[in-house]
């Protein structure tokens, strides 16, 4: 069995994995209705922490590294997120959906591992093939809440897809539709029996990268969501909320000339002529 498969929650506790399927309906409901989420995502997040009474300072800028895709930690009582925006965007979506986990376990109550030691995602993490079982139920979340069953079924109706012949190029279509990563989609077509275990693991099979990349360029699809956005540098309120500090001299000087070379060398401070 492909490890992608393996180690799924679907696979290892469907439990556990029918718990989050209603635990996302319920939020779904709450925080995006039926719209499919696709980069809507990064709003989402700090829509739901801000309707929970929290803050939350969402980063994202390029750190050139396919490794690191994302983490989260609290200081202060408040919520710090950072995303790779130099990782392919249905990357970034996907990990600010499994982040989105992490919070909504904090916030929730149910878990206090957050404030404690954070949370630090890596490819490895993302790539579905983890064996930790946090980052798997946050994998299990971050999928069914960017592709929900209902909308899986509906999109495929309106692509006039084959549901009993599901293929690459099929696969590709969807990921276009979702903003999610091949081999996510291909576990979401699984756990929704869309696909059989046998046609799951010939789509995952090695080498089947470059067949995608193909079948993307033959369809003109998903390329949208594969590009790297390494000029992206989106650090909210940071400038606003240091300007304030100097203006209130509050801070050292020594730690106020540190925290502008920061946002000089990001690009991201501008002086007043």
């Amino acid at each position: 069995m492909n490890k992608v498969i393996e180690n799924s929650l679907y696979q290892t506790n469907p439990a556990r994995f029918q718990e989050l399927r209603r635990y996302v309906g319920e939020f779904n409901t709450s925080y995006n209705g039926n719209n499919i989420i696709q980069d809507d995502i990064f709003n989402i997040v700090c829509n739901y922490v801000k309707k929970n009474g929290k803050h939350l300072v969402m980063f994202r800028f390029p750190v050139h590294d396919d490794d690191f895709c994302a983490f989260t930690c609290i200081r202060e009582g408040k919520l710090f997120t950072v995303i790779n925006s130099y990782l392919p965007i249905c990357k970034q979506i996907f990990a600010a959906g499994h982040e989105l986990y992490h919070i909504w376990r904090y916030i929730s109550d149910s878990d206090d591992s957050l404030p404690n030691s954070g949370s630090l995602l890596t490819a490895e993490d993302l790539d579905e093939e983890t064996a930790k079982q946090e980052d798997v139920e946050a994998n299990a979340f971050a999928a069914l809440l960017l592709a929900p069953q209902s909308a899986i079924i509906e999109q495929i109706d309106i692509y006039d897809i084959n549901q009993k012949s599901i293929d690459l190029d099929a696969v590709v279509r969807l990921m276009d539709v979702f903003a999610i990563p091949f081999k996510a989609m291909v576990l979401r077509l699984y756990e929704e029996k869309i696909i059989d275990n046998r046609t799951a693991g010939l789509l995952l099979k090695e080498g089947v990268a470059e067949k995608v990349k193909r079948s993307m360029k033959k369809q003109n699809a998903a390329f949208r969501w594969q590009k790297r956005t390494a000029d992206l540098v989106d650090i909210g309120l940071l400038p606003l909320l240091l300007q304030e500090n100097i203006e209130a001299d509050c801070l050292p000087k020594r730690r106020i000339e540190e925290d502008v070379q920061v946002l000089k060398d990001l690009n991201v401070w501008e002086t007043e002529e």
